[in-house]
């Protein structure tokens, strides 16, 4: 992740005018911009088409930017320029054509960060994109401690006179019967007993 957010800049954090440390992040879409240029009857993987409709396409690159820069459409188009150069680069490999340096250049990038940006975003294996903490192994048993258990001393679950006594469905009915309030007997002067709680001294 450190890599896709600071060194080649593709993942883009949500509302950050929030002000709120980024848990999550996002990399903008491409597909959309393909699917627009292949739908028109054009070639969607050819970099001056995907470049052109990133400069057409207003309306989308508007809502991404409120999504994920606050209303600034540059970072935006830079990503998705970026993630379009990638794919236009890595097409040409994957048909086995000579590939165009040009391609990386024209958004800031080298050949060998291209293809970097690509093996972390399609074959990356599970280990590489994601970096799980794992507890210090003399610590293992002060995170046992740390948990608040149902059955532990001292727990919500204890009882100082024992456990709890089952409770009949016959008396479950009677509480719920002494707790009535019948207001068809009411007379309207005075509370009637039992609908309010006494307070109780503190």
């Amino acid at each position: 992740m450190y890599a896709l957010i600071n060194t080649y800049r593709v993942a883009l954090p949500l509302h950050p005018e929030y002000r709120t440390m980024p848990m999550v992040w996002y990399i903008p879409p491409l597909s959309p911009v393909v699917d627009a240029v292949s739908r028109d009857g054009h070639d969607g993987e050819e970099l001056g088409n995907l470049f052109g409709a990133l400069e057409a396409l207003r309306i989308p690159m508007q809502y991404l930017a409120e999504l994920f820069t606050a209303g600034d459409t540059a970072v935006v188009e830079g990503v998705l320029r970026r993630l379009a150069a990638m794919r236009s680069y890595m097409r040409d490999i994957n048909l086995g054509r000579e590939t165009q340096p040009h391609i990386p250049e024209s958004v800031g990038m080298t050949e060998e960060q291209i293809y970097e940006m690509y093996r972390l975003l399609a074959i990356a294996k599970y280990e590489e994109r994601y970096v799980i903490p794992t507890a210090f192994s003399p610590q293992a048993r002060e995170l046992e401690q740390m948990g608040c258990s149902l059955t532990g001393d001292g727990g919500p679950g204890m009882y100082e006179d024992g456990g709890p006594v089952p409770v009949s469905v016959e008396t479950f009915h009677a509480q719920q019967r002494s707790t009535q309030v019948d207001l068809l007997t009411w007379d309207g002067d005075q509370p009637p007993v039992g609908m309010f709680p006494e307070k109780q001294q503190r």
